[in-house]
């Protein structure tokens, strides 16, 4: 089988979205080169952490976790913005983003979202990952 270059897209899905580690990690195991990666909220944070090589570290810190420490980390919220606010989240994952910006990354990522005021597609190519992610 011949091994391929790769452009992966990466959806979103919030926790379901950390099955998109396993995948990354069967395509660099069968020899496959990720040379570029799109992902939307969950896939984003997926795809960035890959693109800036700290995934294997969240990965490990992720598989130590057991069903209280996920419970824990949801902060519940009713407001326009949506059910869980994600603050803890993302302190918690905050250490595995790296300061860099996107156009610094050794492999070419972009961030997809919606705006839903405007109600348009927003593509972060640019500027600095945590902020995209």
């Amino acid at each position: 089988m011949t091994k391929q270059n790769i452009a992966l897209v990466l959806s979103s899905g919030a926790a379901r979205g950390v099955a998109h580690i396993a995948v990354i990690e069967e395509l660099l195991r069968s020899g496959h080169k990720i040379t570029s990666i799109a992902g939307s909220s969950m896939g984003a944070v997926v795809g960035g952490m890959h693109a800036a090589g700290t995934l294997p570290a969240y990965t490990d810190w992720l598989r130590e976790l057991d069903y209280w420490d996920v419970f824990n980390l949801l902060d519940f919220s009713i407001s326009k913005n949506g059910f869980i606010k994600g603050e803890k989240v993302f302190t918690k994952t905050a250490p595995f983003i790296p300061k860099i910006n996107i156009e610094d990354l050794p492999i070419p990522f972009v961030a997809v979202a919606s705006d839903i005021i405007l109600k348009k597609v927003v593509i972060y190519d640019h500027g600095n990952l945590k902020s995209a992610i």
